[in-house]
Parts: structure tokens; sequence; C-alpha cells
């Protein structure tokens, strides 16, 4: 109860359809530039937008693979990510948060945000969403193809699986009161564990949203294309684990 339905994707087989572009990984400059790679429609103009309208571009190439630099600041930074043809514009799924110190994560409305991090042994938790009703959602990585169980205060609430990338994501399956909760991963053997406040989300008064440094990371109180308001913390330091 309480988690936002995700909003529906338009099916492959549309007439037309190109694929939204898509973040693939992300490294670090010698320079200390971060570096964007992904995939867009080949020949696409790709954009990468701030909320503000400060925006970069780059031409995908003929097999549809970009790259794309930008400099680091001291303010954790969203972005909108857009292609163009000819005739069509194609957004990606809501926005690409990029903290100062480099993490890179895809904020998506109603579910979890995806973080793009170096594959790493055992197992971590990345972020933690919630709405305002304390529905929510944690994702993270582990190894391809491994269960993983998540505990809440000493509770299991529930069992994923990684994906071919090693990502997981769980919608609890009750909401979370106001207040710090530990939050345990497991899998293959190795465990993370995590502290997660959870407050009712405000509403961002200048802009649609507001990022905040907090214990472990960073806590982004964006507004979702629906109007309502969703919490993303993104745990950028490494964590606890065993």
């Amino acid at each position: 109860g309480g988690r936002p339905a995700p909003a529906a994707a338009a099916p492959s087989a549309e007439r037309g359809y190109s694929p939204p572009p898509e973040l693939v990984s992300t490294s670090r400059s010698v320079s200390g530039h971060l570096l964007l790679a992904g995939t867009a429609p080949p020949l696409s103009r790709v954009r990468l937008a701030t909320p503000l309208g400060a925006a970069v571009f780059t031409i995908a190439g003929k097999d549809g693979s970009w790259r794309m630099d930008i400099p680091s600041v001291a303010d954790l930074r969203l972005f909108g990510l857009s292609a163009t043809i000819p005739g069509r514009t194609m957004q990606s799924e809501g926005y690409l948060a990029v903290a100062p110190s480099g993490e890179v994560a895809q904020l998506r409305s109603g579910s979890g945000a995806w973080a793009f991090v170096a594959r790493r042994h055992g197992v971590a938790l990345l972020a933690a969403d919630f709405d305002r009703k304390g529905g929510t959602v944690l994702s993270g990585r582990a190894p391809a193809g491994t269960p993983v169980n998540i505990s809440v205060d000493n509770t299991s609430r529930g069992l994923s699986k990684t994906d071919a990338q090693g990502r997981f994501l769980l919608a609890l399956n009750e909401p979370l009161k106001e207040g710090a909760h530990s939050i345990l991963a497991q899998a293959g053997g190795a465990e993370a564990r995590r502290t997660l406040t959870v407050s009712v989300p405000p509403r961002p008064s200048a802009g649609p949203f507001k990022a905040e440094s907090v214990d472990g990371g960073w806590r982004i109180d964006w507004l979702t294309p629906g109007g309502g308001v969703q919490s993303t913390v993104l745990f950028t330091d490494p964590g606890p684990t065993a």
C-alpha cells in the first residue's frame, strides 16, 4: 500500500517506435570530468539538460552509442536525458541524478532508482525511494542471478533476485513509518547494512527538486510527472559490508 504504480511503457511493436536514450555506464576522465556513455537511436541528437534549461549535446553514432562528459561541481544535480530524430523527441525515464563525488543514478517515478556504480564483490544497498505514505522501494547490486533477502529492523521483508547486470529492486510489502530504520541486504553469504530515515517529503519550493547531504549520501525530494513528491536517498559512501 502507498507505493504509486509505475507508468505503463509504450509497446515496442508500435509503428515507428524508437527506444528512448539510455545511460549504460559512467567513469572518470583524467581531468576529473564525469564521462557518460549510453545508447540512443542511431545519429540522433542526444541532449542532457538541467531543469533550468542549461544543456549539453552530442550526436549518437551509427551504432546508436554516445558519449558525453560533464564537469564536476559541489552540488548534486538533476538532468533530463532526451534524443531527437527528425520529427520526434524521445525522453528517458525520470531524471539522472549526479552526485558531486561522481555517483550517478536514474530516478524513476513510482519505482526505485538505478544507481550506476563499478561492479563489486558482495552485495551493496545503493538507493531507497519512498513516497508520502511510506511506500518504499530498495535497490542495489550483487552478483548477477543471486537471490537477495531484505530485512528491515530485524524482520525479513522480502526476497529479490539480481538481473543480468547484477541489479536488484524490492518494493516492501508494507509502508515504513517515519523515523530511522535499519536495512539489511543479504546475498551469497555477504551482507550490507544501511540506516534509512523516513520522513514525509516536503514539496520543493524552488524548482522541481531539493537535494541535501545526509549521513551516508544524499536525499533528493523531487516532483514526479504525476504531480506527487517522491524521495530518493542515494547511498554514495561504500557503507559497511561483511
